[in-house]
C-alpha cells in the first residue's frame, strides 16, 4: 500500500469520528482533513481547492441570493401557495416533498433545494414543526426526483457519456424513469412515514421562544389591497401562525373583543394582535397590513380631538359612544427591526406612546410592546411606558450604532430576518425566477452561469439590496460542500476508492451475473457515501464496462444500476450536496443522517437490484 493510500484512509477514518463527535462544526472538520490531506501530500493546491472554484459550488451561492431576492420581495410566499396550498399543522409530509421530486426530475437538484430551503423553514414554523423534521425529507426528495430523467442529475448527464463512449445508445430522456419512478414513489412513502419517526425534533429558535414566550402587543390596519380582505379570520390562516392571538378587531370604532374564526375582515380593520417576535415578523410581512402611525392627535370623523381623549385609561370600553378614529397607515420606512428596552431615567417613562414623539426623537416607529408579566391588550398609543418595556421599532439599518450607547435604553438589538418586503416587485422577482429555472432546464451545463446571471439580475433590479445579498449567502455551506469535493479528490486520486472495488468484485464473480449486478449497486452505494456523485459514477462506470467484458455480460444493466445509485447517498452529510446544505439549518448531526439515510440506502439498492434486470435483462 502506498503511503498516500494510508494517508488518505486514515484521514478519512478521523474525519467520521470528528463528525460523529460534534464538538467540532462540520465545515471546519471537513476543511481540516482537506488541509491535511494537502499538507501530507496526498494532493496538490490546485486539487485540494478545486471545489472553490467548482459550478456546483458556485450556483449554490448564486441560488442564495437569488432566494433572498425571492424572500425580500414575496415572491417565495406566491411560490409556496402555488405549490402547497396553506397547509396546516397535521398535514402529511408527503404533500410537501412530492412536489419537490417532481420538480427535481427536470432541474437541477442542488438548485431546487438552495430555494426550498427558506421555504420549508417557513412552512415548518406556519406548521408548528421543528425544521429538523422538514429538511432532510426536502434533500432527500430532490434527489429521488433527480433519478428520474435524463436531466435531473448531473449525474445521469455524466454517466450518458460512458455510454455513448462504450459504443452504447445514450440514455433517452426518460429510460431511467422506468427504474426511478417507482424507487422514488416508494422513498417518499419512507420518508413521510417511517422515515419521519427517525427524524430528530430539535427545538429551533421558534420553539424555544414559545416555551419561554415574551408577547408583544401589535395593531395593524388593513388596506383596501390586502390580499385578506374578504376572508374569513380561520380562512386567512391567521389562527394558524405559531404564537399568534387575534384578541380583538376595531371596525370604525366598534371594538369587537371576541374574535370568531367566521368573521370576515373588511378594509380598515383594525386587528390587534399578542405574539412572539418572529411571529410577528412573518405577519408585518404581509401585503396590506400595516401598523398605524401613532400621533399626538388623531382624527374622529370630521376633526381631530387632543390625543389625552382616553389616553390614559386602560379600560378600551371608555371609547364607546365617540365617533370613529380613522386609522392611518404607517408602512415600513426602515430597512429592519429593532428590539429596545427602555431604561430608569429614559425621557420616554411616563409617556404614552402616542405623546412620546418617539419618531421625531429617534428616527423610528414603535410597531409592538412586550411588558413582563403583564398582558397589554389596549390600544397601543395608549399605553404608558414604564421602565423595562421592550418596543420592536420598524429603524433604518444605523439605529443599532446611533443609540446603543444611549442612557435611553438598556439594550438594543436588531431582528434577525425583519427587512420589509418590496411587494411591488413580486412579480419581477418571480418572472426572473421563472426564466432562470427555464434557462437551467434547458441548458444543464451552463447552471452555474446562469444562476450567477439571475443572481446578479435580482440585485441590479432591485429585488434584493447588495448588503441584504452579502447577508444572504452561508458561507459555512459554501465551505463545507468545496472542502467536501477536495476530500473526494484524494480518495480517488489516492486509489482507495480503486482498491476496495477490485477487491470486492474478485470475491462474488463467482456467484454469478445477479450477484455481480448487487455488488456493482452496493459498492457504488458505499463509495457515493464518500466520494462526490460524478466521481462516483465516474470510476464504477469504468469497472462496470471492464467487467462486462471480462464476464461476458450486457454492459446497459449495469451502467443503468451504476447511473442510478450514484445518486443514492442518503447515509451522510457528504453523501450528496444538497445534504450538506441542510445540515446547519437543520441543526441536524452525523448520526441523523445514518439512521433515517441507512434504510432508504438499503430500500433504493434492493429495488434497484430486483428492478433494473428485470428491465434489462443481464
Amino acid at each position: 500500500m502506498s503511503f498516500e493510500l494510508v494517508v488518505t484512509l486514515l484521514v478519512l477514518g478521523g474525519l467520521v469520528l470528528a463528525l460523529l463527535q460534534e464538538r467540532i462544526s462540520a465545515e471546519i472538520v471537513m476543511l481540516t482533513a482537506l488541509l491535511l490531506l494537502l499538507g501530507l501530500g496526498v494532493i496538490d493546491a490546485k486539487t485540494a481547492f478545486k471545489g472553490f472554484s467548482n459550478g456546483s459550488v458556485l450556483m449554490i451561492a448564486a441560488m442564495f441570493v437569488v432566494g433572498a431576492g425571492l424572500s425580500t420581495t414575496g415572491a417565495i410566499e406566491v411560490l409556496s401557495r402555488w405549490l402547497f396550498g396553506r397547509p396546516k399543522p397535521g398535514t402529511s409530509l408527503i404533500r410537501l416533498i412530492a412536489p419537490v421530486a417532481g420538480l427535481s426530475a427536470f432541474m437541477n437538484n442542488t438548485t431546487l433545494v438552495a430555494f426550498f430551503l427558506p421555504v420549508f423553514v417557513r412552512l415548518a414554523k406556519r406548521l408548528r414543526v421543528s425544521p429538523s423534521q422538514m429538511l432532510i425529507p426536502l434533500s432527500y426528495a430532490a434527489v429521488l426526483g433527480g433519478t428520474c430523467t435524463l436531466i435531473g442529475s448531473s449525474t445521469n448527464i455524466t454517466a450518458d457519456i460512458f455510454f455513448r463512449e462504450a459504443g452504447l445508445p445514450g440514455l433517452t430522456m426518460f429510460e431511467l424513469a422506468w427504474v426511478g419512478v417507482p424507487i422514488t414513489v416508494i422513498g417518499l412513502i419512507y420518508l413521510a412515514t417511517v422515515g419521519r419517526r427517525l427524524l430528530p425534533n430539535r427545538q429551533d429558535l421558534l420553539e424555544q421562544i414559545e416555551a419561554n414566550p415574551r408577547e408583544f402587543t401589535l395593531e395593524l390596519v388593513v388596506r383596501p389591497f390586502c390580499p385578506l380582505v374578504g376572508q374569513s379570520v380561520r380562512g386567512s390562516g391567521l389562527r394558524e401562525l405559531p404564537g399568534l392571538y387575534l384578541y380583538a378587531l376595531d371596525r370604525g370604532g366598534k371594538y369587537v373583543a371576541t374574535v370568531t374564526p367566521t368573521e370576515r375582515i373588511m378594509a380598515g380593520d383594525v386587528l390587534c394582535f399578542s405574539g412572539i417576535v418572529s411571529t410577528l415578523v412573518d405577519l408585518q410581512k404581509i401585503r396590506g397590513l400595516d401598523p398605524i402611525e401613532h400621533r399626538s392627535h388623531v382624527t374622529f370623523g370630521g376633526g381631530a380631538v387632543p390625543a389625552e381623549v382616553g389616553a390614559h385609561d386602560d379600560s378600551l370600553d371608555s371609547l364607546e359612544g365617540l365617533p370613529a378614529e380613522v386609522a392611518t397607515p404607517a408602512p415600513r420606512t426602515g430597512r429592519q427591526l429593532c428590539e429596545v428596552v427602555i431604561a430608569q431615567k429614559s425621557p420616554l417613562v411616563g409617556q404614552t406612546i402616542k405623546d412620546s414623539n418617539f419618531r421625531a426623537r429617534y428616527n423610528a416607529s414603535i410597531i409592538a410592546v412586550h411588558r413582563s408579566g403583564s398582558k397589554l391588550q389596549q390600544k397601543i398609543g395608549q399605553i404608558q411606558l414604564h421602565p423595562g418595556d421592550t418596543l420592536l421599532v420598524d429603524a433604518d439599518e444605523d439605529f443599532h450604532r446611533r443609540w446603543r450607547n444611549s442612557p435611553d435604553f438598556i439594550l438594543v438589538s436588531g431582528v434577525e430576518d425583519s427587512a420589509p418586503v418590496a411587494h411591488e416587485r413580486t412579480w419581477l422577482a418571480l418572472g426572473l425566477f421563472l426564466v432562470l429555472v427555464g434557462l437551467m432546464t434547458a441548458f444543464d451545463e451552463h447552471v452555474a452561469l446562469l444562476a450567477i446571471c439571475g443572481a446578479v439580475a435580482m440585485i441590479v433590479t432591485g429585488c434584493v439590496r447588495a448588503a441584504e445579498a452579502h447577508r444572504s449567502v452561508e458561507l459555512s455551506v459554501i465551505v463545507l460542500v468545496a472542502a467536501a469535493i477536495g476530500v473526494g479528490e484524494a480518495l480517488d486520486k489516492s486509489g482507495a476508492a480503486t482498491l476496495i472495488a477490485k477487491n470486492l468484485l474478485a470475491v462474488v464473480a463467482p456467484f454469478g451475473k445477479l450477484a455481480i449486478l448487487a455488488a456493482f449497486v452496493f459498492l457504488t452505494g458505499i463509495l457515493t457515501e464518500l466520494l462526490s456523485n460524478n466521481a462516483t459514477v465516474a470510476l464504477m462506470a469504468k469497472l462496470a464496462l471492464a467487467t462486462a467484458a471480462i464476464q461476458g455480460i450486457d454492459p446497459r444493466p449495469l451502467l443503468i444500476a451504476v447511473t442510478v445509485t450514484s445518486s443514492y447517498g442518503f447515509a451522510t452529510p457528504i453523501g450528496y450536496q444538497t445534504n450538506l446544505m441542510v445540515l446547519n439549518p437543520g441543526g441536524y448531526k452525523f448520526a441523523d443522517y445514518l439512521k433515517v439515510g441507512i434504510p432508504l440506502d438499503i430500500l433504493c439498492w434492493t429495488l434497484t437490484v430486483l428492478i433494473v434486470p428485470w428491465l434489462w435483462p443481464l
